[in-house]
């Protein structure tokens, strides 16, 4: 009897040694799943990167959405943009006890750049032309923080010279009496390649409307959207309003209102000597088939940092670098 009851007791001390080694194995084999699963997650919502809907939202706001991975497990994904080019990706993963006592979580958090195609944004008005225009027309490069900026009074400045241009020069009905400092562009080649490489991304990530001959009509959006305007030659129905990237393949003529918060980048000619033209932001023209900028007589521009990077965020995507942060909490 006392043999058997041994044999009992060792048999039992066994059983449970064994059981829980097993639950521990069960619990690290979970918890490396769920690892895996955090991290999935993360590169599955990277591969689905939601570029105009993040960029539409404030800084500070958090898109919420879930992820399925490939062995089913469910993922909580959340994107918060702390920065108009800086975004945290987290992911919460809640695996259900499988031979385990409880509920294993995980936390993943990675920091992003939101890296934009590199326009080449040297002033204000960067033209890859000579610009034409007359009394009173202002452009202004400081770049002077305000509570009506979208990221807010606290934030970091980053002036420009007012215009990069090849030339400036009075319109002939009229004399631009007093004209800001600017930056002549004496090696027009190297900017026009840096814009002609950033026009490609432009238009793989941009919503792309084909213009005719009729006036386009730019209906207001919340938030920051960015549109690329495709034919010859592109009139805008007036008054018009845009927030982010505003692109015209073509030549662009404007002869009404017409208000940017963010960058217009005009790939062929401008001509805005009809027009009464307000930007907030930066304005991009290569001349492309023509050798000049017409502004005339009623145009306001001023650069505004936060604008152009809300504005180049719509055609922005994630990257790594330069932060390579990713963190875990075992917990």
């Amino acid at each position: 009897m006392v043999a058997t009851a041994l044999v009992a007791l060792l048999a039992l001390a066994a059983i449970t040694t064994i059981w829980h080694g097993y639950r521990a194995t069960r619990l690290a084999a979970n918890g490396v799943r769920a690892q895996f699963a955090g991290d999935e997650g993360l590169a599955l919502q990277l591969d689905a990167w939601p570029a105009e809907s993040l960029a539409a939202l404030a800084p500070g706001t958090t898109i919420s959405t879930r992820v399925t991975t490939a062995v089913g497990d469910s993922v909580r994904v959340r994107i918060t943009r702390t920065q108009p080019l800086v975004a945290w990706l987290t992911a919460d993963v809640a695996l259900e006890p499988m031979g385990t006592p409880g509920i294993v979580r995980r936390h993943v958090t990675r920091a992003m750049a939101l890296e934009p195609p590199v326009l080449p944004i040297v002033g204000a008005l960067t033209a890859i032309a000579a610009v034409h225009a007359q009394n009173p027309t202002t452009i202004d490069g400081r770049d002077l923080a305000d509570a009506a900026d979208a990221c807010g009074i606290l934030r970091d400045t980053s002036s420009r010279v007012p215009i990069a241009a090849t030339a400036l020069i009075d319109a002939p009905v009229g004399s631009w009496s007093g004209p800001p400092a600017s930056l002549q562009l004496a090696d027009t080649a190297t900017v026009r390649n840096s814009f002609n490489l950033a026009w490609i991304s432009v238009i793989a990530r941009s919503a792309v409307r084909v213009t005719d001959s009729v006036p386009q009509w730019l209906a207001p959006l919340p938030g920051w959207h960015a549109l690329l305007l495709d034919g010859p030659s592109v009139s805008l129905r007036t008054p018009a309003r845009w927030r982010g990237l505003l692109a015209v393949s073509g030549d662009l003529v404007v002869t009404g209102r017409l208000d940017i918060d963010g960058v217009l980048v005009v790939r062929g000619r401008l001509d805005a000597r009809g027009a009464t033209l307000r930007i907030r932001g930066a304005l991009v023209v290569a001349s492309i088939g023509s050798p000049d900028v017409q502004l005339g007589n009623d145009t306001r521009l001023r650069y505004d940092h936060c604008a152009v990077q809300m504005a180049l965020a719509t055609v922005a995507v994630p990257r790594a670098q330069p932060f390579s942060l990713w963190y875990s909490p075992l917990n």
